[in-house]
């Protein structure tokens, strides 16, 4: 029986999550609108309609003694779909404006009108009487219109009657303002339409909002996903396409930062590989072949040729030394020893003891310094930096065959220099001497002393001393100066 596979709402494309939830969310949103216009439209319309008519009522009392004030009262009832009336004590109309026939305060009697003064003050200056009003008047007649006639049970429409008091050349006078509260149904099929439509253009728009926002939001992180899951597949030599907002390119700059970087040091690496395995392979061959020479002629079993197979054996062990020393320099946990010690004793020694080591091949070390320099340093790390400076000199110094160690203070920092006299180092390949694995093609070939790493060595070690500083003077055709400072104490 075949499996089945099954796929979660995680696994799901964040472009169709982005859709789904701007759909839901407009949805909702709408779903609470029907509802609240289902259950609180009349509520709603009825505290509207009520505030319009007391205002109406205020306003009207304000500028009673105003002489436009019949054209106040019938914008009022226009703009406000409100009934007014003004009388005097006696009931009398002063103002009056109807919009509907079937309204309370024009269908009563003088007499009904003058009660509404006792109302009024019993109520402090202001008074609301709600009242019920019919859905059609007397004078309807079926056969002018069109549709159903409601039924008695489907109710009438609440109608609300403010009234207030004022003065006029001291004399009292009623002002009375009536509205219907309920709303129309023609108001309400209105409202319901609209939302209808104002749904579906929302929900259009939702769905064009989230395709856009798949396009310029999740299109570039799925672009991003797939750049760094073929960084961890060891394909770095990508370029990164593709835009959107700043916190997206910021992560593809990153991203495609760390692909070259990436990329870089699968570089280095191979010709690492290559470089070892050059290095490697002549002492290996060497000694494999001085040892079947003696092993096959018993009679070239003499001194030199056993110092050979020694030379070479030794060869590979500071290859493998170094190889070691600069994996765990460049660990985080490499720490330093440091101690406050004169460089100039330490510097005596060591030229003293590597001077004798290569003066059978033909070297010679000069040296010149000052008569004490103290400096706070790891002394043994520091002796590591100048071995593989003196060591690099000598792998690529003049036919004259001298190094030239210089000790002196500059700027208030102790400044070691190894000099050579050769051929100077390429202004193309001078930024890279100092990179992690790297030997220039040109340059490449079998180190008289030394493993070719030792440059990496003193770029880590001085990276980790407190105010290390180092570089080199070169010109091609003029040999090259390289140089370590430290702070002197």
């Amino acid at each position: 029986m075949p499996k089945r596979l099954r796929t979660s709402w995680g696994d799901a494309p964040l472009s169709r999550k982005l859709t789904v939830a701007f759909v839901i969310a407009v949805i909702l949103l709408f779903v609470f609108l029907w509802i609240f216009d289902l259950l609180f439209l009349d509520t709603v319309y009825e505290s509207i309609k009520l505030r319009n008519l007391k205002e109406c009522t205020e306003l009207i009392k304000d500028n009673i003694a105003n002489e436009d004030l019949e054209i106040l009262i019938k914008h009022i009832a226009y703009h406000d779909s409100a009934c007014v009336l003004v009388c005097d004590g006696e009931g009398n109309e002063l103002y009056t404006q109807a919009v509907r026939t079937d309204c309370t305060i024009h269908n009563i009697s003088a007499e009904n009108r003058i009660a509404y003064f006792d109302k009024v003050k019993e109520n402090d200056g202001l008074y609301k009487e709600e009242i019920t009003v019919e859905n059609f008047n007397d004078n309807y007649n079926q056969g002018d219109f069109e549709g159903d006639v409601p039924s008695e049970a489907a109710g009438g429409v609440k109608s609300v009657v403010f009234a207030t008091v004022t003065e006029v050349n001291g004399s009292e006078v009623l002002i009375l303002a009536e509205g219907v509260v309920t709303p129309q149904e023609s108001t309400r099929v209105t409202w319901i339409a609209m939302l209808g439509i104002i749904t579906g253009m929302l929900l259009i728009l939702a769905a064009l909002l989230a395709a856009a926002i798949a396009r310029y939001v999740a299109r570039p992180i799925a672009i991003l996903t797939d750049a760094a899951k073929e960084i961890s597949k060891g394909n770095a030599d990508i370029t990164i396409s593709g835009d959107g907002y700043r916190e997206i390119n910021e992560l593809k700059e990153g991203l495609q930062y760390a692909a070259n970087e990436v990329a870089e040091v699968e570089h280095y690496r191979r010709e690492l590989i290559a470089n070892v395995s050059h290095d490697l392979r002549t002492p290996l061959t060497l000694i494999k072949g001085y040892a079947e020479m003696m092993r096959d002629i018993p009679d070239e079993a003499k001194p030199e040729n056993l110092q050979v197979v020694i030379d070479e054996a030794s060869r590979l062990t500071n290859l493998v030394n170094e190889m070691l020393d600069l994996s765990k320099l460049q660990e985080s946990g490499g720490g330093l020893k440091l101690k406050r010690f004169d460089v100039v004793g330490m510097l005596d020694e060591l030229v003293t003891r590597h001077g004798k080591l290569i003066e059978h091949l033909g070297y010679k070390l000069e040296y010149e310094h000052e008569e004490s320099a103290v400096v706070y340093a790891d002394e043994t790390k520091l002796m590591q930096v100048v071995y593989n400076l003196i060591n690099n000199a000598i792998n690529y110094c003049g036919d004259d065959k001298t190094v030239t160690v210089r000790e002196y203070t500059r700027h208030g920092n102790v400044r070691i220099e190894v000099t050579d006299r050769g051929e100077g180092i390429d202004v193309n390949i001078l930024p890279h001497i100092w990179d992690r694995y790297y030997k220039s093609e040109k340059s490449h070939r079998r180190a008289t002393v030394g493993t070719g790493l030792g440059l990496s060595i003193v770029k880590t070690v001085m990276d980790k001393h407190p105010g290390g500083v180092y570089g080199v003077v070169t010109s091609v055709g003029e040999g090259s100066t390289f140089y370590v400072e430290l702070p002197k104490y």
